[in-house]
């Protein structure tokens, strides 16, 4: 069981302050047993490359063009020299020689992830992996310029996957140990950095700017998959030069050439490996001399397609890291983040004008490929939808069990492009009991998804106080979801869960694994306890008690009875949280899914069409939806 009174959550111990002075001492020591790649003002420009006096070194610098992929990953490499005496004789290449890079913005970060995933996929790229596993990657904080749209897709910080990393602070730096290896580094070559007591973790900052998709980043791959023959692929097939810098200065792209290179002698040369381009000519050519990617508009669509939407299927996350360097070089002026704006704007529209097939209430098939018993009254169904869509947490759909009718359910699972949903359905009538008893394999009636969801961008770099009553877990258990897949998007995340008996607590062990992993800060109360229950005894408001969030840089969500809002919003309040920080789920008003048949209607809202997800601030006048 969950111990409900651990709640104290753990500071990390590896955030040390350390001096300009210190930092240029810490490159001298490393200097001498690795060679050290950094950032530092060449000819008036900034250049990424050795650094032979730390001095030169930059901490603080804009996003420049230089990736520090051709380090991990160059665009020229020798993989073995050959011998023609005679016979063939291979010789391997000696092995990658000890580095570090000092210097990795976020964005960076997250591309040797990408490079990690397609480049260890099936039979490793052994070539590559000898170079991370030789490789220290110390962060630094940056500072997004209007090319840059990380923010929108959720590498603008990062929780891990560094060695070290320089967060500024005034005019020193704390440095974030993030391996055992960062910490065996400080202790030898900073010793006394290393000795220092540790200091509290700087808070996550969301760097928002201009550049920025207008829609979820997991809504990408569905887009894309309704784009194929849009015309925009001609218009940028027409502007496209076919140079390949976007590919080539991109930090995860990797494709690339095998040649033979022979010697002046012709009995010796070498095979290498250069980096290449999907956007160049002839790039796609195979035997028979046949091109089947010839055109500048299909290599295009297929450079988006393979950013935004073949990798996340296969991942579940971009080939993208949103960094602008495309944007920043192209002399075409082709920005993806307008691209696909657009792309989403011209679906929106179309769909908005476009009726579906049949009446707006005329449901779809899915079939049920699993139900899991959670208590004896609750079921949790995986549904096969006839055709996938795109929603957000708190979002809500309508089931039908045809002869007794339909009722909303709302999502439980993540909100990932797919055609697999999963809904709780707790039996407490006709309907519910006819949904519990059927099996897999049955079909059931669905419309939706419906209504708006929690605002995720708002979310971001903020610490999350999620509150939950009963069954209104279900909400908060996709939102949660969502968190756990993106923890680098997000701040502290602590959970404060009630209900009546231990028996009802849903998605205990779920829960329980998440606490286990160190990323959620579970606090659990009952009403009636058991004789096995040892944990806070009373109604949720015990838990607010001891609460050790700042507000200040928090947003709290409550989800749950209305009793749980009438009294929980007010200690919020005192504990000083802003109205338009808190948010309340009203999920228990809707009802058609449309806003049309009147049910839903709060005063001047519609629930269904505006909600079920709310700021106080914005329904604060509603005394139906929250006192009563």
């Amino acid at each position: 069981m969950i111990d409900a009174e651990s709640h104290t959550p753990q500071v990390p111990s590896g955030w040390r302050p350390i001096s300009r002075v210190e930092t240029e001492q810490f490159v001298r020591s490393l200097s001498r047993a690795f060679e050290v790649i950094g950032v530092r003002e060449e000819r008036g420009r900034l250049t990424l490359g050795p650094i032979d006096d730390p001095a030169e070194l930059q901490l603080e610098f804009p996003p420049h063009v230089h990736s520090p992929k051709k380090y991990l990953f160059p665009n020229w490499e020798k993989l073995f020299h050959f011998r023609l005496d005679g016979k063939v004789l291979l010789e391997e290449e000696r092995a990658a020689l000890p580095r570090v890079i000092f210097g990795m913005h976020p964005c960076d970060l997250h591309a040797v992830r990408i490079l990690d995933d397609c480049l260890f996929d099936g039979e490793a790229d052994s070539a590559y992996q000898a170079k991370p596993e030789a490789t220290i990657l110390i962060g630094v904080d940056c500072d997004p310029d209007e090319h840059c749209f990380c923010s929108s897709m959720g590498t603008d910080r990062v929780a891990d996957g560094f060695d070290l990393f320089f967060h500024r602070l005034d005019s020193r730096y704390l440095v974030q140990v993030g391996s055992e290896q960062g910490e065996q580094l400080l202790c030898r070559h900073a010793a006394k950095v290393a000795e220092r007591d540790p200091e509290p973790p700087l808070p996550l900052q969301a760097k928002h700017r201009d550049k920025r998709l207008n829609f979820p980043v997991e809504s990408l791959a569905p887009v894309l998959k309704q784009s194929y023959d849009e015309p925009v692929w001609q218009e940028l097939g027409g502007r496209c030069l076919g140079c390949g810098a976007c590919t080539l200065l991109c930090p995860s792209c990797y494709c690339f050439n095998l040649q033979d290179r022979m010697d002046l002698s012709l009995n010796s040369g070498e095979r290498v490996r250069t980096w290449d381009s999907c956007q160049f000519d002839q790039f796609t050519r195979v035997a028979g001399r046949d091109d089947f990617r010839s055109n500048q508009a299909d290599r295009q669509r297929h450079r988006f397609f393979r950013k935004y939407k073949y990798l996340w299927d296969q991942y579940q996350r971009t080939a993208c890291v949103g960094c602008g360097r495309c944007s920043r070089e192209c002399l075409a002026n082709i920005r993806p983040v307008e691209v696909l704006n657009r792309l989403h704007d011209e679906q929106t529209r179309q769909e908005a004008v476009t009726p579906r097939a049949g009446s707006e209430y005329r449901p779809l098939l899915a079939e049920i490929l699993s139900v899991s018993e959670l208590t004896p009254n609750d079921k949790l169904m995986r549904l096969r939808l006839p055709e996938s869509f795109i929603f957000r947490p708190g979002a809500f759909l309508q089931l039908s069990v045809f002869g007794l009718g339909e009722a909303p359910f709302t999502i439980a699972s993540l909100p990932e492009h797919g055609e697999e949903v999963e809904v709780m359905v707790r039996s407490t009538g006709v309907l519910t009991r006819a949904l519990h008893r059927l099996q897999v394999g049955d079909l059931v009636g669905v419309r939706g998804p419906y209504g708006n969801g929690f605002p995720l961008d708002d979310f971001n770099g903020k610490d999350l106080l999620l509150i939950a009553g009963g069954l209104g877990l279900v909400t908060l258990r996709s939102l949660l979801k969502t968190v756990a897949g993106q923890r680098q998007r997000f701040g502290r995340v602590v959970l404060l869960y009630g209900a009546r008996t231990p028996q009802e607590l849903l998605f205990f062990d779920e829960l329980r694994n998440w606490q286990q992993q160190g990323w959620l800060d579970v606090r659990l109360a009952v009403m009636e306890p058991d004789a096995d229950w040892s944990g806070v005894v009373g109604d949720i408001t015990y838990l607010c008690r001891d609460l050790d969030l700042q507000p200040a840089r928090g947003i709290a969500a409550l989800s749950g009875p209305a009793e749980m809002y009438r009294t929980v919003h007010p200690l919020l309040f005192r504990l000083g949280f802003a109205e338009e920080r808190v948010y309340l789920n009203l999920e228990r008003h809707i009802k058609c899914g449309l806003g049309k048949c009147g049910k839903c209607r709060i005063n001047d809202l519609t629930v269904c069409e505006c909600g079920p997800i709310f700021p106080y601030s914005k329904v604060r006048h509603l005394k139906e939806a929250i006192e009563r």
